[in-house]
């Protein structure tokens, strides 16, 4: 008799070239609960193929952001708790197991995520992977959050019918799925051990430059209404100041993850490819800004 799947693991893909492992990753797990592996996207390297037999792949005719994907396979899914994690992304051993077992031990609904670890061999990537989930990384306490990151994240379908699933911008829709999700009295938990390893193929100094650029044109830090629970300075409430003390706010960055977050010294010697990227992701936020202006 087939057990009845507890759990659906939701992958966004497009083209990556370690999806394989990212599967491999999952379907290797320590964990007696049963689950599927769903995979949506576009996968030019034919790399899903290899497990038609173990994984559903939703194919999409061209290519969709990563929540519109994540979205696609919500509704195909049969779990009673979605998990996500990105195609860039290796699973740690007992991820599925702890994400799973938080979420049953819970009293009152809940979503669960997970840190961030990566490897350190490239400068450029190691900066990128800093720059963008210092928050999320292994020394951070766990506890309550405002946001979650959707690479490392699980939820019951019933939060997720609740919520509404993910917007389909091409950054940030995992800050505003979180801040939707706190408005509707959902608690945001985060434990750093339930980790996945981010491997993003951003080498090049262009790439990063792009990617922060990107993330702040999309940054939902721009919505009045979040203004308040986020505490978004003043400095970052009109274009113009935000691109004058673009380093001013960078250097913010960095005072909270050294003084506050006591990120580990071993990463230190990346601080001055951060400050650059949060100078940039300044840059992006402020053209969101200044559309928002133009269209008021």
């Amino acid at each position: 008799m087939t057990q009845k799947v507890e759990i659906s693991v939701i992958i966004p893909n497009l083209h990556s070239p370690i999806v394989d492992k990212t599967i491999e990753s999952v379907l290797g797990q320590e964990s007696d609960v049963p689950f599927e592996v769903i995979v949506v996207g576009m996968d030019k390297y034919g790399l899903v193929d290899r497990f038609q037999e173990e994984v559903k792949f939703i194919k999409t005719q061209k290519p969709v952001p990563p929540g519109a994907a994540r979205n696609l396979g919500a509704a195909s899914a049969v779990g009673e708790f979605l998990l996500f994690i990105d195609s860039d992304c290796i699973a740690s051993p007992c991820w599925i197991k702890n994400h799973y077992s938080l979420q049953q031990e819970s009293r009152k609904p809940i979503i669960v995520g997970g840190g961030v670890d990566f490897p350190n061999q490239n400068y450029f990537t190691l900066a990128d992977n800093v720059s963008s989930f210092h928050e999320f990384m292994m020394h951070n306490k766990l506890g309550k959050k405002k946001i979650l990151p959707s690479l490392n994240m699980s939820l019951s379908r019933t939060v997720w019918d609740s919520i509404g699933g993910f917007n389909h911008n091409p950054a940030g829709e995992d800050t505003d799925f979180s801040l939707r999700a706190l408005a509707d009295g959902i608690n945001l938990v985060f434990n750093p051990t339930y980790f996945v390893y981010h491997l993003p193929s951003r080498r090049k100094l262009r790439d990063l430059f792009q990617h922060a650029f990107i993330f702040g044109l999309y940054s939902i830090k721009a919505n009045r209404k979040y203004w308040e629970v986020l505490y978004v300075p003043l400095l970052l409430r009109y274009n113009i100041l935000t691109i004058l003390f673009s380093p001013l706010l960078a250097f913010g960055v960095i005072f909270q993850m050294v003084i506050v977050e006591k990120l580990p010294l071993r990463y230190w010697h990346t601080l001055p490819m951060v400050f650059l990227i949060k100078i940039i992701w300044c840059f992006g936020f402020a053209r969101q800004l200044r559309k928002k202006e133009e269209h008021d």
